[in-house]
């Protein structure tokens, strides 16, 4: 990814645009801008603990899940049923 405009994209493309592959009821953009800072932190707080794995792939599918494993967690939306 190039920047974060694309990622969030990317993301929204799975979970929040009108034909995603698995769409998470209520979700909007916000949703995800929010769920990679929190994603960031993370990241961040990783790179000080050596016996920590958790890296950032460049926007890959991890990254994606990751973020939506913190958007269903972090807020009170859910998938679409």
């Amino acid at each position: 990814m190039n920047d974060l405009k694309e990622f969030v994209d990317y993301v929204w493309s799975f979970y929040g645009a009108s034909d995603a592959l698995y769409p998470i009821q209520g979700l909007k953009r916000q949703h995800i801008y929010d769920g990679f800072y929190i994603y960031k932190n993370r990241l961040i707080k990783a790179m000080n603990d050596s016996s920590n794995t958790y890296t950032w792939g460049y926007g890959d599918s991890l990254d994606r899940e990751r973020v939506r494993d913190i958007i269903l967690q972090e807020n009170i939306i859910s998938w679409e049923v």
